[in-house]
């Protein structure tokens, strides 16, 4: 069945008669009547009732323009596709973006992409630490959002730019931090346990130490900040998290900061979106540095 022949079928109907659709699909009308007709004989019914003053139609040609409308959605779709392909844009591209860095900052870059690229498939990657940096480094992600330090982005030899800012902070649960009683030193926090995110990369470089860990301090172990961010609340550990995540908990005294002179304080992080600079990069990729850019 020709694809031609349903579009016709639909004109026909949306345009309510032979004239009015050879007009809208830029053809003779005796085309569009032949068009027509072939459907007809392909099927083996009448689509339409021409006993009145309009073409109607019958019940079988409901049936077929519906499923006309069906297909010729898909065919679109398809084409659509190939050209997508044909223009070299990526069948799928990759993000990571660590822990540590809001998702809202990728939110409207991502919708920029999705309207003008909706046939890439985006996979967002969520990293601790050093993998951010090493799932660019070693190409399975095209870029990545992470905070980051500038002289390691250089030495990596990627392309990079800040994009947000945000602010870590150690916190524990009112009954735990009341257990705490008030402790003024580093020490007083080394019986209760310490909530720590495994580096989900190969932890090199500054990565290759556990920052903010003291020696023999009772610790636990997650693979990701949402499982951190759950034990803390639970009250069965303290750590770090970034505020965004937690603005809310604070707010609410389902969380409370701990403070310690001089020490363990709440520091700012400069979040970057990096990507390698030696890499020809794809258009979905250029235009989604460009969108972070603007």
């Amino acid at each position: 069945m020709k694809l031609d022949r349903l579009k016709v079928l639909c004109a026909v109907v949306e345009a309510g008669s032979l004239k009015a659709a050879a007009e809208r699909l830029n053809r003779t009308q005796p085309a569009v009547s032949q068009a027509l007709k072939a459907l007809e004989a392909q099927t083996g019914t009448a689509l339409f009732d021409r006993s009145g003053y309009r073409l109607e139609l019958t019940a079988v040609g409901r049936r077929v323009y519906l499923q006309s409308l069906r297909v010729l959605a898909e065919a679109e779709d398809l084409t659509e596709l190939i050209r997508h392909f044909e223009k070299g844009q990526e069948e799928t591209l990759t993000i990571a973006i660590d822990a540590a860095a809001d998702p809202n900052i990728l939110s409207p870059v991502l919708s920029r992409v999705q309207g003008r690229f909706p046939d890439t498939s985006i996979v967002l990657r969520a990293e601790v630490l050093s993998d951010a940096i090493e799932a660019v480094r070693s190409g399975e992600a095209a870029l990545a959002v992470a905070p980051a330090i500038p002289v390691m982005l250089e030495e990596a030899g990627f392309d990079y730019m800040p994009v947000a800012r945000s602010v870590m902070r150690n916190v524990a649960a009112p009954a735990l931090l009341d257990a705490m009683d008030a402790p003024l030193t580093l020490d007083g926090l080394r019986r209760f346990h310490q909530v720590i995110a495994r580096d989900s990369g190969p932890a090199s470089g500054p990565f290759g130490r556990e920052l903010g860990v003291q020696k023999g301090q009772r610790r636990w172990y997650v693979s990701d900040l949402h499982m951190k961010k759950h034990l803390l609340l639970a009250g069965l550990g303290w750590g770090r998290l970034p505020e965004h995540m937690i603005a809310e908990d604070l707010a609410q005294g389902r969380l409370r900061e701990i403070v310690l002179p001089h020490t363990h304080l709440g520091f700012d992080v400069e979040v970057f979106v990096f990507r390698q600079r030696r890499t020809a990069n794809g258009p979905v990729a250029v235009h989604l540095w460009d969108a972070f850019r603007t």
